[in-house]
C-alpha cells in the first residue's frame, strides 16, 4: 500500500463484484507479463479471488514485475493513479516510491523475509475528490506458487485503518493536558479519590502535602484519618458532616477551609468534589480537588479593613455612595448619600426619584452627563457640580458627584461613585469671585497695575494695566531686565536700590519708591508710584517679588502744575502793574486824544482780565488754536500788531490753558523788552500740525521782528523756565527760545490731547 506515496484508507470497501472486480474480469491481461486470465496458475486466481472479495484495503503484487491488481478499497490510496495502476508494473511506479520499497518487495520474492508489518502508518486518502488524514496498520505477506522458481508468485498488502484508535488517543492525551492547563489555570493544587469501602485515599503529591503526608504513601492510598490531624481544629467538625452528608447522598460538595501545615502557618484551601453510591445506594467513592486560596483570603482581608477604612474616610469626608447596574436598573445609595438628598431609610431609590430631585435647570445636564458616563465609546467618567431640592425640606443645595462605569462585552454593567454637598464650598466660591471683581473694580478705578515676579526662574507676569504703563504690548514676554530700560534715567539709581534693599534679607524693606518710566511703543513719560514686597523661603533666599503700581502722571502734573500757578501768581503780581504801566504808556503816549486813550486803556485791561480768566479757568472744554492767539493779540496790540497763520486745530483744555500762559508770557516779555516795545515791531505766530507718527503733536513758532537788537540774556528769568520748562513738563513736548539779534524766535511742540 502507500504507492501514490502519503495515502490513507478510504472508506468501507465493496463486497466481491464492486467496480475492481468488474475491471479485473475485464481487463486485457494478455498485454502484461501474467499472461491470459485462463493461463494464470491456480495461487495467483486465488490471490486475486482474496483481494476482491475483501473489505479491507488489500493488493496483489505478482511475478517478478510485482504486477499490481488491487481491490476497491484499496483504489482510494493510489489517488489520481486509479484505475491506470491496475496491471502496471512496480518498476513503471515514481522512482521515489521505487527507491522506498524495492528491497522489501525483492526480499519477500525471494523468501529473505517471511513479509513486514508497519504500525499507526499516516497515510493520505483521497475521499470524494478530498485528501484526508489517516492512519493504518500495513502488512506485507509472501504469497506461495508451486509455479513460481523459488515457491513464492507475488507479495499481498493487507491494511487495516486504525484512524480512530489514533485520533482517540490524541484527543485523550490532549483532553489530559487541556485538564492539566484547566487547572493550572484555575490554581488546583492537588487531587484526591477516596475509596469509602476500602477506607483508603489516594492523593497526589500536592495534595499530600498541604496535608502533612508523605506523598508516596498517599499515591498507593491512606486511611482517611491519617490526614485529618491537618484539619484546623475549628473547622474540623463542619467539614466532616459535609463528608458524612455528601457521602450519604451522593452529593456534589464545595466549601473553604483551613490547613494547618508542618511549620505551623495556616493555608487557606477551597475545596469541590462529589460523592458516588453503589448500585445498593450504599456510599462506594468520594473524589474531587483543592484550590490554595489563601492569598485570595488574604486579600479579602485587606480589601475588608480598606473598606472600613473607606467608610471611615468617607463619612469623614461627608461622602455618600452610590451604585448602580443599568443593564439591571438597581440603584443603591448608602445612608450617607439619601441623607444628602434628603430621602427616607426605607424609600426605595429609582433614577426617576433621582431625576425628580434635581433642580429643572440642571437636569439635562445630568441626565447627559450620566449617558455619556454610560456609553461603551465615551470617558467612563462623571465629574459633575449641580443643584438638588432636598427631598425633606425642599432646600436648594449643590451637589458633587464622582463615578466611574465600568463595562462587560460593550455593556455597562456597574456604574458606582460617591456625592457630597458642596453648598458651602460653592458659597464661599461665589464670596471670593464676588471680592476679587470688587477688588478688580477697585483697581480699574484706582489705575492700579500689578506685578508678580519669580525670582528663581526670572519670569515676571504682569496685568494688562501694568504693561501699559511701561508703554508695552499685553501679553509680551518681560524680564526685570527688560523692564530696566524703560526707568528714566534720573531715577534708575534709585529704583535699584529701592529693589536691593528689598532684596535683602538681612534688611527686607517694603519696596516702595515713585520714579518715571518712557514708554517703549508710545514715548510717553509717566510717574509711578510702585508698592511690592519681597516672600523668602526658610533659608532666607528670596523667592517671589509681588507688587501694585499707580499712575501716578496726573498727581505729579497737578502738583507741577500747582507750584507753577503759584510761581506764576508771584510772577504776575509783580509784573502786573508793569505790565499795566506798559499799557498805560502805549495808550497814553500823547499820539491820541484823552478820551481815546482811555478808551484803549480800558479796553486792555479787560483784555489782560480775560486772559488771567483763561490761564485759572478748570473746566474749559477746549479752545481752537485760532482763538487762543487772536485773545493774546487783542491783548496786545491786535491785528497791527500780530500775523496770525495756521489750521484749524482744537486743542484739549490743558493744552489751551498752557499754551495761553506760555503765549501770554511772551507776549509780556515782548511788550517789555521786545517787538511789542517800540511802533514798528510786529509778532508773527504760525502752527502747523506735526508730520510724525504716533499722537498728534502741534508745532507752533513764535517770530518777533522790527524791534530793538536782542542780546542773549546772562540767565534765564522765570518767564523764559516758565515756558521752556513748564510747558514741555505739561504737554510732554518741547519749547526753545532762541535770543536771535533780529527778534526771539520760540519753537513750540506740543501734544493736542494732553
Amino acid at each position: 500500500m502507500g504507492e501514490g506515496g502519503q495515502r490513507a484508507t478510504p472508506s468501507v470497501t465493496k463486497i466481491v463484484g464492486g467496480e475492481m472486480a468488474a475491471r479485473v474480469r475485464a481487463f486485457d491481461w494478455s498485454k502484461t507479463p501474467l499472461g491470459p486470465r485462463e493461463d494464470w496458475s491456480p495461487a495467483l486466481r486465488l490471490a486475486t479471488d482474496i483481494v476482491l472479495a475483501s473489505n479491507f484495503p488489500m493488493a496483489l503484487r505478482w511475478g517478478p514485475e510485482l504486477v499490481l491488481i488491487y481491490n476497491d478499497g484499496y483504489a482510494p490510496a493510489l489517488h489520481e493513479r486509479h484505475p491506470s495502476a491496475l496491471g502496471q508494473s512496480f518498476y513503471d511506479t515514481t522512482p521515489e516510491f521505487q527507491a522506498a520499497l524495492r528491497e522489501l518487495h525483492q526480499d519477500i520474492l525471494t523468501g529473505t523475509s517471511g513479509g513486514f508489518a508497519f504500525e499507526r502508518l499516516p497515510l493520505k486518502v483521497l475521499n470524494n475528490g478530498v485528501l484526508e488524514a489517516a492512519y493504518f496498520t500495513v502488512n506485507y505477506s509472501p504469497v506461495p506458487d508451486e509455479t513460481a522458481p523459488n515457491g513464492i508468485g507475488g507479495v499481498l498488502v493487507a491494511a487495516v485503518e486504525i484512524s480512530q484508535s489514533v485520533k482517540a488517543e490524541q484527543t485523550l492525551r490532549a483532553t489530559q493536558e487541556r485538564y492539566q492547563m484547566a487547572r493550572e489555570v484555575a490554581g488546583v493544587v492537588g487531587a484526591w479519590e477516596w475509596d469509602m469501602k476500602a477506607d483508603k485515599v489516594y492523593a497526589d503529591a500536592r495534595y499530600a502535602e498541604l496535608h502533612n503526608v508523605d506523598p508516596a504513601l498517599a499515591e498507593r492510598g491512606l486511611p482517611v484519618q491519617a490526614f485529618l490531624p491537618a484539619l484546623h481544629p475549628d473547622d474540623r467538625d463542619r467539614i466532616r458532616a459535609i463528608a458524612q452528608s455528601s457521602a450519604a447522598n451522593g452529593e456534589a460538595f464545595s466549601e473553604e477551609y483551613r490547613l494547618i501545615q508542618a511549620d505551623g502557618s495556616i493555608r487557606w484551601v477551597y475545596t469541590r468534589g462529589k460523592a458516588y453510591l453503589d448500585a445498593d445506594g450504599q456510599p462506594a467513592r468520594n473524589t474531587g480537588v483543592i484550590i490554595d486560596v489563601t492569598e485570595r483570603k488574604k486579600a479579602e482581608a485587606e480589601l475588608a479593613a480598606a473598606r472600613v477604612d473607606l467608610d471611615l474616610a468617607a463619612q469623614a469626608a461627608g461622602l455618600g455612595r452610590w451604585v448602580l447596574r443599568p443593564s439591571v436598573n438597581q440603584r443603591h445609595w448608602d445612608a450617607r448619600a439619601r441623607a444628602i438628598f434628603g430621602l427616607t431609610e426605607h424609600e426605595p431609590p429609582s433614577t426617576a426619584r433621582f431625576l425628580s430631585l434635581v433642580h429643572p435647570d440642571d437636569r439635562e445636564t445630568v441626565r447627559d452627563a450620566m449617558v455619556a458616563a454610560t456609553d461603551p465609546g465615551g470617558s467612563g467618567t462623571i465629574n459633575l457640580d449641580y443643584r438638588i431640592r432636598r427631598a425633606n425640606d425642599g432646600v436648594l443645595r449643590w451637589i458633587e458627584v464622582f463615578g466611574q462605569a465600568f463595562f462587560e462585552d460593550g455593556v455597562c454593567t456597574r456604574f458606582v461613585g460617591v456625592v457630597s454637598d458642596v453648598t458651602d464650598r460653592r458659597e464661599a466660591v461665589d464670596r471670593l469671585v464676588r471680592q476679587e471683581e470688587t477688588l478688580r473694580l477697585a483697581i480699574d478705578a484706582a489705575d492700579v497695575g500689578t506685578w508678580d515676579h519669580d525670582l528663581e526662574t526670572g519670569e515676571v507676569r504682569l496685568s494688562d494695566r501694568c504693561y501699559a504703563m511701561f508703554g508695552v504690548t499685553p501679553g509680551e514676554p518681560v524680564t526685570h531686565e527688560t523692564l530696566m530700560p524703560f526707568t528714566h534715567p534720573a531715577d534708575v539709581v534709585r529704583v535699584q536700590e529701592a529693589v536691593a534693599r528689598a532684596l535683602d534679607p538681612a534688611i527686607r524693606a517694603d519696596y516702595a519708591i515713585e520714579f518715571r518710566v518712557n514708554g517703549r511703543d508710545d514715548h510717553v513719560e509717566r510717574w509711578l508710584s510702585a508698592k511690592g514686597e519681597v516672600s523668602f523661603d526658610n533659608e532666607g533666599r528670596p523667592r517671589r517679588f509681588l507688587g501694585a503700581v499707580v499712575n501716578i502722571t496726573e498727581r505729579k502734573r497737578a502738583e507741577l502744575h500747582l507750584r507753577l500757578l503759584v510761581n506764576e501768581l508771584n510772577h504776575r503780581v509783580k509784573n502786573s502793574l508793569a505790565t499795566i504801566q506798559a499799557i498805560a504808556a502805549q495808550s497814553f503816549n500823547g499820539q491820541r486824544d484823552m478820551d481815546e486813550a482811555k478808551e484803549a486803556f480800558s479796553n486792555r485791561i479787560v483784555a489782560l482780565a480775560e486772559a488771567h480768566d483763561l490761564l485759572t479757568r478748570e473746566n474749559w472744554e477746549g479752545a481752537e488754536m485760532h482763538d487762543v492767539a487772536a485773545r493774546v493779540a487783542a491783548l496786545h496790540g491786535g491785528d497791527a500788531r500780530f500775523e496770525l497763520s495756521g489750521v484749524a486745530i482744537r486743542l484739549s483744555p490743558k493744552t489751551a490753558l498752557s499754551l495761553s500762559m506760555a503765549l501770554h508770557e511772551l507776549a509780556t516779555n515782548a511788550v517789555k523788552y521786545g517787538a511789542l516795545s517800540v511802533p514798528e515791531g510786529v509778532v508773527r505766530i504760525v502752527w502747523d500740525m506735526a508730520p510724525e507718527p504716533g499722537a498728534p503733536r502741534l508745532d507752533l513758532t513764535w517770530t518777533e521782528r522790527g524791534g530793538p537788537p536782542v542780546t542773549p540774556p546772562q540767565r534765564r528769568g522765570f518767564g523764559s523756565r516758565l515756558i521752556e520748562r513748564g510747558l514741555a513738563a505739561e504737554l510732554a513736548g518741547a519749547a526753545v527760545i532762541d535770543f536771535q539779534p533780529e527778534g526771539v524766535v520760540c519753537r513750540i511742540r506740543a501734544l493736542l490731547e494732553a
